[in-house]
């Protein structure tokens, strides 16, 4: 077969590829069963397309509706839907979904910082989440105790520190961004760069697991920071006495997006729950948030 054959048969086997996908996801749109059964049929989308999940920017437009289908319906599940998704039987359908949320999110980030910094977008109010983050962490800081933290850390800022960005605007003091992802970090210090923060907000590339948190007065963990258990360990042997650590997480229906951070034993032996912002209900927040103290060595 000549090239230009094997180029023609690629570019045609990429069009039904796409074609099928966009029917899959017209067929999980236009579902009228219950929510846990459209949570099955969009885990079905992802098996068989696994490129949603392993190239999300170059299948964005089709990745992005099926987020956009999901979130709605977690927004507006009603009691009986919240009911029947506890009781469905587990397999990895939530596991797919929360895989596809976080390629979802890294791709907006990414795509909305290379825009930022090439001229598409002209600031920080053109990201689609921003109002979103922003309440989040309007909530978030107003659990604190401290009303004159001096610097504070956010674990897992990504390729769009956003979070670190309002927690630096909200509280006026130093932030640091840790990520364990190289290209997210140079990714997010340019655009740190391109906003004229970089002053205030450094962003590094370290362990998540091993950095040493001693110099930080408050500290976010990211819900798509991981291992969260590793993590807390880290915080509770490096991290000051009074040093104050929210931890992210999901309740209910948002669990189908966002992976919860588990409360265990180990967690609670180490660190008192001081307060919590639980988001639930008909709004569109997704990130719940737990304001976490080191529990004094005896």
């Amino acid at each position: 077969m000549r090239v230009e054959e094997c180029e023609v048969d690629a570019v045609e086997e990429a069009v039904s590829d796409e074609g099928s996908m966009l029917a899959r996801l017209d067929d999980v749109i236009r579902c009228k069963a219950p929510f846990h059964a459209q949570v099955d049929k969009a885990a079905d989308l992802l098996r068989s397309h696994r490129e949603l999940l392993d190239n999300p920017r170059g299948n964005f437009h089709i990745l992005d509706g099926l987020i956009e289908h999901i979130e709605s319906k977690i927004f507006f599940a009603s009691d009986a839907e919240r009911l029947m998704l506890d009781l469905r039987k587990e397999g990895d359908e939530i596991k797919l979904l929360n895989d596809a949320y976080c390629a979802w999110e890294t791709a907006l980030e990414q795509i909305f910082s290379w825009r930022l910094c090439n001229g598409g977008a002209s600031s920080l109010h053109d990201y689609r989440l921003n109002n979103r983050f922003q309440r989040l962490l309007k909530r978030e800081t107003s659990m604190l105790r401290s009303r004159s933290p001096k610097r504070a850390l956010f674990i897992g800022s990504g390729p769009f520190p956003i979070s670190a960005i309002w927690l630096h605007r909200i509280l006026g003091v130093p932030v640091d961004g840790l990520d364990v992802s190289a290209d997210a970090v140079k990714v997010s210090r340019d655009l740190i760069d391109e906003l004229g923060l970089g002053r205030s907000i450094r962003v590094l590339h370290e362990d998540n697991a091993s950095y040493d948190v001693g110099d930080y007065d408050v500290i976010i963990i990211a819900l798509l920071a991981k291992p969260k258990l590793a993590i807390l360990d880290n915080i509770y042997e490096t991290a000051k006495d009074d040093c104050e650590v929210i931890c992210r997480t999901s309740v209910g229906p948002r669990k189908v997006i966002y992976e919860p951070t588990v409360i265990c034993a180990e967690m609670v032996s180490r660190f008192t729950i001081e307060d919590a912002r639980i988001v639930d209900g008909n709004s569109d927040d997704t990130i719940s948030s737990l304001l976490l103290k080191k529990s004094i060595r005896r």
